[in-house]
């Protein structure tokens, strides 16, 4: 029988819990052996009192884990300490915040036992504030080889960073933690992951509910002030991340993708006037950006990365609806940078 560990870190998601444990419950239909590890990451709110009610009478066979933090070190730091924990063959993560539908652990084992060789299965999540699934509409499973997960994951297609809804192979999780101190901490993380994926299946099932409407969650949080420099150093963690580790087959995809997060960032400084160690590295960051493109011979590259992040074309992203249509910049710009990759050899200067 295939053995799952389901990772579900905790903080401060009394409203939520009930109903994400739940269905967790509700997957045990033996279709696989359940391992359920949650962290306790100082939940300061009645979280951990709630679960332990609904787990102490529990009498099934899913077996439950509890671990916990001795101070709050954030949800990086609570997947690390449930993926040192974990002995199933599989994991799947989920935020304590979301939930499972019912069926969701026999739709992975049945792909798995299709693909016996996959190393990650990917199911669709349905968001509950969008109501609205992702991947969008496929009929049937999608086969994916290294390449194309790497390449659809660059371009915001099928494949999304987050570490929630995919069921990975353990050994595999063991050698990719998150690193801790930053937010979007999905995106390196799975960066590299997805160097060690070789086959992927994305199969059509609702696998995952997305309770996006949480108060606290980062995306109901970008904004605030208090995290603004936050923002900006994660920004420059992921940038100097990718441009150390680019995909050598990929190079315009990994410059377009990462140069997102520092436009959100840069953006961010302006509005908050921000001018800290944090506003120097992005600057620094910039500026690798620009140089990097240009000494491996992308030279567009380079100029879509100098002139969207100087004035006066910056200025344009005070503009609200171009930041929030900025992804037709950026696929615009990746189409543009691919077509000189493929037809004029990049000149490389050394």
């Amino acid at each position: 029988m295939i053995s799952i560990s389901i990772i579900i870190p905790v903080y401060k998601v009394e409203e939520y819990i009930s109903k994400c444990i739940q269905s967790i419950i509700n997957q045990d239909d033996g279709s696989a052996s359940l391992e359920c590890i949650i962290i306790d990451d100082c939940s300061p709110d009645n979280s951990m009192s709630i679960i332990h009610s609904i787990v102490d009478n529990y009498q099934g066979n899913t077996s439950f884990v509890f671990l916990k933090h001795k101070q709050n070190k954030g949800l990086s730091a609570a997947r690390n300490t449930g993926i040192n924990a974990i002995h199933g063959d599989y994991v799947l993560f989920v935020d304590s915040d979301d939930w499972l539908p019912t069926g969701a652990i026999s739709k992975f084992v049945q792909a798995l036992q299709k693909n016996p060789d996959a190393d990650m299965i990917i199911g669709c999540r349905y968001s509950t504030k969008e109501k609205s699934l992702f991947p969008d509409c496929y009929s049937k499973e999608i086969q994916l080889d290294n390449y194309h997960i790497r390449k659809l994951f660059l371009n915001y297609q099928i494949i999304s960073s987050s570490a929630w809804n995919k069921l990975i192979k353990t050994q595999i999780i063991s050698k990719n933690k998150f690193h801790e101190g930053i937010i979007y901490e999905d995106t390196p993380w799975a960066f590299f992951l997805f160097k060690d994926i070789n086959h992927a299946v994305v199969i059509p099932d609702i696998t995952y509910i997305y309770e996006s409407d949480h108060p606290n969650s980062i995306s109901n949080t970008a904004e605030s002030k208090h995290n603004i420099a936050i923002h900006m150093r994660s920004a420059c963690y992921i940038g100097n991340t990718i441009l150390d580790s680019t995909y050598n087959d990929l190079f315009c995809d990994c410059i377009i993708y990462s140069f997102k997060f520092f436009i959100v960032a840069f953006q961010l400084k302006k509005k908050y006037r921000c001018e800290n160690d944090e506003y120097k590295q992005l600057k620094q960051l910039r500026k690798r950006f620009i140089i990097t493109a240009f000494n491996n011979g992308r030279w567009f590259l380079s100029l879509f990365c100098l002139i969207l992040s100087f004035p006066p074309t910056s200025y344009a992203f005070e503009i609200g609806w171009i930041r929030r249509h900025y992804y037709h910049i950026q696929k615009a710009g990746r189409l543009i940078a691919n077509f000189f990759e493929k037809y004029n050899k990049p000149f490389i200067i050394t």
